[in-house]
Parts: structure tokens; C-alpha cells; sequence
């Protein structure tokens, strides 16, 4: 977002001296600090581990944590996706993809329409509404000028400008040294907001233990490729500390040594005679399982599909389980909509945007989304051409398995290999492997999975 100077044709102007202060609302939203996520949305991530010495040895082991990149960035790929289908069809309104980001990461999100009829998309901003009056801060920066702004939004159309140069280290501007530029009116302020308060915090959760599920199988795979042992039953001498060091008890029966390469090991001794017990560490291949374990928990609270996050890997998914995630994902993107359509059909109107589709009574309306849209259709068509191998018939895929496709998705020139011979059993066993034909009674038991027939 460029600078915001409300001085054109038809905005009122009152240019006030700089000593104009900011008032108790617009000092509040300077200094309220909100967490926007956005460092989690471009791959930098939070490693925070426990335990100084622990700290300090991965530092030293592993020095590309330091840069705070992700290997594995699960954040972005779910807030990418809901905002794929959150994003309006009409040319004029493309600069909303600015806002979607921050208003899922964060649930609510402002656009300013000047008096010139320019909207204004910000991503750095904060707010605070009462459902009434809404007031918001937009944080821009002009490196033509080499200024800072902040512009005030009031939801009555006002705005105020405060301004400060651009440090000269290029650093991010702090709070203090504002001074007021000017106050405009007759702007327009709508605020688009979710009734779930946006994914940031619990996708942060769950980014940060896929990140040190990451670090955990490096540290497994690099220092803890050895077995833990253990002496049981030990008696060790007492050390009374008011005995001069001569009267001490002569053995250790166990003694430390620090590596000396300074790989953060340490080593201990005893001249007990046992018994040892021996304590198996994680192996990777339990690391791995405890990481897709984590990942798997995305899909079961956003509605998209684990091989979407891990693709190549395991079996898409099919059945009762395709349609309770399609019908979660579906209904998390439906309410959304719901949510903005309101204050999307005011600034499109606003806008002078022309109405691009017909209710039911043919009236004209605005369509900001396709309204046939299926969300999760590469799925069920996954699901469709893996049958469609197998040899099952295509209109009983399509009319049982995957109701509502068009066939036309899984035909090509000459039909499918594999396709059902007429009068002939359906073949259930995948191509050129060698299997029995199913018979009719397992055709018909597949047709009685619950998971597989149609809803009426």
C-alpha cells in the first residue's frame, strides 16, 4: 500500500500544527502490538527450546537454525488454500488477495476507499471495533519519500495522517515521533471479519510442533544413534562434607567426564559390578510416525486431506472419510463467504462493479465465487479414476461412488483400459495383475458400504 495523502479534488483538508497530538484510540492501536503471524506465513519460524545447555548445543550442532527457515511450512499451505477459494472472481476486485492472508491468519481486516474512489488494501494494520464504530491503523512506509505513515480510519470517513522520517538504517519503525500531517473526510472504511477469529494461533501451535518434530529426528538421527544404559541396584558411598578431604571414601562408585570435542556428550564410569539395564532410544522410523501424526491433526481441524501436506505418501481418502473432509472443508469456506459477502457486495457497489450473475427470480446479483464450486473435486475424482482402474464401471462411479461427476472426466479416445467388458464380471483387481473377476454378490456388498452410495 502506497502513501495515503487524503488531499485530493473534493476531500476536506484541515492542516493543523505539528504539536497535534494523537488521541487515546489512536495511541492505543500505535502500541497494541497484535500478533499477525506473518513471520509463521513466510517461513520464519519460532524455535524455542528448553533448557539453556540443550539450546545452546543444537545452536552449535545445527547452526542453520538460526535462520528460522522451515522445511516444512504447513502454515502457508493452509492459509493458501482457503484463501484460493475465498478470493472474487471479478477483475475489480483482485486487490482483496492482499487482505485474505492477514484476515484469515487473523479474523478481521480493513479496506479504505478514498474520496478519489481508490480502494486501499492494507497488510499491516490494526484495529478495534465495537460491531458499530470501527477504528483502524494502517502502517505504511514510502521509500520515494522516506517516511513512515500511519492513517487513522474512522468508520464515519474520517482519516488522520501522522508521518516520521524513515530510519536511516532502514529498520522498522517504532511508536514515538509521529507528527500530525493532515485530517480528511468523506473516505469510506469497511471491515471484513470472521466469527471464528481467524486460524493464527492454533496453525502457530501446530507449526511450532511440526518444527521441532523436525529438529527432534535430526538430533535422533545425528547423537542419538546409541543405546542408554543404566546401573540398577547401586550403593553409592556416602560424602559427609564435614570430613577434611583425606578422611573421604576412596572410590567413586561413578564419575562424569565431559567430551572433550565439545559435542555435548557426556560420559560416566563405575567400577559397580551391575546389574545394567539398557533403555532404547526413538527410533527415526518413530520419530517420522510421531511427525505424521502431527500433520494428520491439520487435516482433521481444517477438512483438507493429509496428502495434500504429504504428497506421494500414503492413500488418498476415500469414502465416509472423503466426505466428512470435503464436507468440513466445504462448511469452514461456506461460512466464511457468508461472513464477507456482506461488506464485499457494499465495496463492490461502492466501486461501481457491474453484477455478473441472476438469482432465482432473474434478478441481478452479484456471484463472487463460482456457485457450482466443489472444493475438494480433485479428490473425488482421485477417487473415481483409481475405481475406474480397477475396472468398475463408470456410471456406477459416477452415480454411486462420486455422485454429480461428469463422466467426461475420466473417459479418453477408445475408453478406459480396463473398463467393463459387456457380459462379462466386472474385473475388481487392479491392471495386469493377476486376480479372480469379482463376482455380482461382491459388487452388490460394495454398493451396500454406506460410505459409497449416494445421498438422496
Amino acid at each position: 500500500m502506497t502513501m495515503m495523502m487524503m488531499t485530493t479534488e473534493g476531500t476536506t483538508s484541515q492542516n493543523v500544527a505539528n504539536s497535534t497530538p494523537m488521541d487515546p484510540i489512536e495511541a492505543y492501536l500505535v502500541g497494541r502490538g497484535s500478533p499477525t503471524y506473518a513471520a509463521y506465513y513466510n517461513g520464519k519460524m519460532s524455535y524455542t527450546l528448553h533448557g539453556k545447555a540443550w539450546e545452546a548445543y543444537v545452536a552449535e550442532a545445527f547452526p542453520d537454525i538460526k535462520d528460522q527457515n522451515t522445511s516444512e511450512n504447513i502454515f502457508k499451505a493452509v492459509i493458501d488454500l482457503y484463501a484460493e477459494n475465498l478470493l472474487p472472481q471479478l477483475d475489480e476486485l483482485r486487490g482483496f488477495s492482499n487482505c485474505l492472508a492477514p484476515l484469515l491468519m487473523r479474523g478481521e481486516c480493513p479496506v479504505l476507499v478514498d474520496t478519489a474512489g481508490t480502494p486501499h488494501f492494507p497488510e499491516h494494520y490494526e484495529m478495534i471495533s465495537d460491531g458499530a464504530f470501527t477504528v483502524t491503523a494502517l502502517f505504511t512506509r514510502s521509500l520515494k519519500n522516506m517516511q513512515d505513515y500511519i492513517t487513522f480510519a474512522y468508520s464515519d470517513g474520517r482519516t488522520r495522517l501522522f508521518a516520521k522520517d524513515v530510519p536511516s538504517d532502514m529498520t522498522p519503525a517504532t511508536q514515538e515521533g509521529y507528527r500530525f500531517v493532515e485530517e480528511t473526510t468523506g473516505n469510506e472504511l469497511f471491515r471484513f471479519a470472521l466469527d471464528d477469529k481467524g486460524f493464527g494461533a492454533s496453525l502457530a501451535a501446530l507449526q511450532d510442533r511440526v518444527n521441532h518434530s523436525i529438529i527432534d529426528q535430526t538430533v535422533v538421527a545425528e547423537m542419538y544413534a546409541r543405546p542408554f544404559w543404566y546401573l540398577m541396584n547401586v550403593q553409592l558411598p556416602p560424602k559427609n562434607p564435614y570430613l577434611p578431604a583425606g578422611a573421604q571414601p576412596e572410590a567413586e562408585a561413578m564419575t562424569s567426564h565431559d567430551n572433550a570435542d565439545g559435542a555435548g556428550g557426556r560420559i560416566f564410569t563405575t567400577s559397580s559390578e551391575g546389574p545394567f539395564g539398557q533403555l532404547d532410544p526413538p527410533t527415526i522410523g518413530d520419530m517420522i510416525a510421531y511427525h505424521d501424526s502431527i500433520t494428520d491433526k491439520v487435516s482433521s481441524s481444517t477438512g483438507i486431506p493429509q496428502y495434500y501436506f504429504k504428497p506421494g505418501t500414503g492413500t488418498p481418502p476415500t469414502g465416509v472419510a472423503l466426505k466428512v473432509l470435503s464436507k468440513r472443508f466445504n462448511n469452514k469456506v461456506s461460512r466464511m463467504r457468508d461472513d464477507i459477502f456482506p461488506e464485499l457486495e457494499r465495496l463492490a457497489e461502492l466501486l461501481g462493479v457491474e453484477k455478473n450473475g441472476k438469482d432465482e427470480e432473474d434478478q441481478p446479483i452479484y456471484e463472487f465465487w463460482p456457485m457450482s464450486d466443489d472444493l475438494l473435486q480433485e479428490s473425488l475424482d482421485a477417487h473415481g479414476i483409481s475405481l475406474s482402474q480397477m475396472g468398475y464401471p463408470l456410471e456406477y462411479i459416477a452415480e454411486v461412488v462420486t455422485p454429480g461427476v461428469d463422466l467426461a472426466d475420466y473417459e479418453e479416445e477408445g475408453g478406459l483400459p480396463g473398463a467393463q467388458i459387456p457380459g462379462q464380471p466386472t474385473d475388481m483387481t487392479a491392471m495386469g495383475q493377476p486376480g479372480l473377476p469379482a463376482t455380482p454378490g461382491q459388487v452388490q456388498q460394495y454398493a451396500q458400504n454406506p460410505g459409497q452410495r449416494a445421498k438422496a
